[in-house]
């Protein structure tokens, strides 16, 4: 109980691969690939509210596939911003939008992680903005498939951990 109590009062938590992660002072050092990837592959988009399991790492992938599709952001290191555009979800879930509009200090804190996660790889953090028309876009595909009897195929938390790694590699060699 005494770790969990401590846990609660630093904000600090430990990830999967061992690192400390302070979630109200995030580091660059804090952050690590595989522990975005298997936060955001375990994790459910929508709320978890969808006929399927649905990951945030598979709404990523689609928006950083879509992204790179549109072609005028032949940018690797965009491409690379619009797979993590959710990553530091991967720390702190999820939250719907209407909660997050009702508390500011959530989003200031989700934005201190983006910060912390973009200088670990090297991106702009002012630049995901330029993601968000295409964010937007594909939620609406997804909204679509699981509430209007559209098409989406479904991918396990492994499978969805396994692609979002492969284009993390993929990006961030063309980046880098």
């Amino acid at each position: 109980m005494r770790i969990l109590k401590t846990s609660i009062e630093s904000g600090i938590i430990l990830t999967l691969t061992g690192k400390y992660f302070n979630l109200f002072e995030p580091s660059p050092e804090m952050v690590d690939i595989r522990d975005i990837a298997a936060g955001l592959s375990n994790k459910g988009h929508f709320s978890g509210l969808t006929p399927s399991f649905f990951s945030i790492a598979q709404h990523s992938v689609m928006v950083c596939d879509e992204f790179a599709f549109l072609g005028p952001h032949n940018d690797p290191g965009l491409k690379l911003l619009a797979l993590l555009h959710d990553a530091a979800e991967a720390y702190i879930g999820d939250m719907i939008k209407p909660l997050k509009v009702r508390m500011p200090q959530f989003s200031e804190v989700e934005d201190n992680i983006m910060k912390a996660i973009c200088a670990k790889f090297g991106l702009d953090f002012f630049s995901l903005h330029l993601i968000k028309p295409t964010d937007l876009y594909i939620q609406e595909v997804e909204y679509n498939a699981f509430y209007r009897e559209g098409q989406i195929t479904y991918m396990n938390p492994e499978q969805a951990n396994e692609v979002f790694i492969d284009h993390f590699i993929e990006f961030n060699y063309q980046y880098h």
